[in-house]
């Protein structure tokens, strides 16, 4: 599949398309440094605003240089990139509430989420992601009950949580929401 792409990119460079499905094969083949240096391309290529590659390829570069160390700086850097290039998707908010709430900046997660949240309200046409970046809908409920709780809306994030376990969600979010009112309760 890699091989059929690079020959297709070496026909047409500068297709920002081609680009991306590069670096996703680079980075499911684990070559971070490749994927990382075609989702730039991708980015650099895409010349229409809103263009859905060029703002996934921001925000897989994020999630790329978030496995790295010290990257800290560039991962906020690529998701605020990405949400100034579409401040109309939640996915960049999320991804920017998440990481705040991983660094322990409780207002600044739950100050994105609560955006987040009103992009993707019921009027938000949703056009999915050309490939997973771990958003799902009720993600960015959840990222403001955890930061919530620290910031002192207890029962706030006690309601949200209770709700988020009355909906169908993953498994991974319902352990996580189990765990997170072992300790507020």
């Amino acid at each position: 599949m890699l091989d059929e792409l690079i020959y297709a990119l070496s026909k047409d460079p500068f297709n920002p398309q081609l680009n991306f499905e590069v670096a996703v094969e680079y980075e499911k083949a684990d070559q971070i440094a490749s994927a990382v240096s075609f989702y730039l391309r991708t980015a650099e290529y895409g010349k229409e605003w809103g263009d859905v590659y060029v703002y996934t390829s921001l925000l897989k570069l994020a999630k790329c240089f978030n496995e790295q160390t010290d990257r800290l700086t560039t991962v906020a850097n690529c998701l605020m990139q990405a949400i100034g290039y579409d401040p109309d998707r939640p996915e960049g908010f999320f991804l920017l509430s998440q990481f705040h709430e991983r660094q322990g900046n409780w207002r600044e997660a739950w100050v994105y989420a609560r955006i987040g949240q009103n992009v993707s309200g019921d009027d938000f046409g949703y056009n999915p992601l050309p490939t997973d970046v771990g958003y799902v809908e009720y993600a960015l409920d959840f990222e403001e009950a955890v930061a919530g709780w620290w910031l002192g809306r207890r029962d706030e994030s006690i309601r949200i949580f209770n709700e988020l376990l009355s909906m169908e969600i993953s498994d991974e979010y319902r352990q996580a929401i189990e765990a997170n009112l072992a300790v507020i309760l």
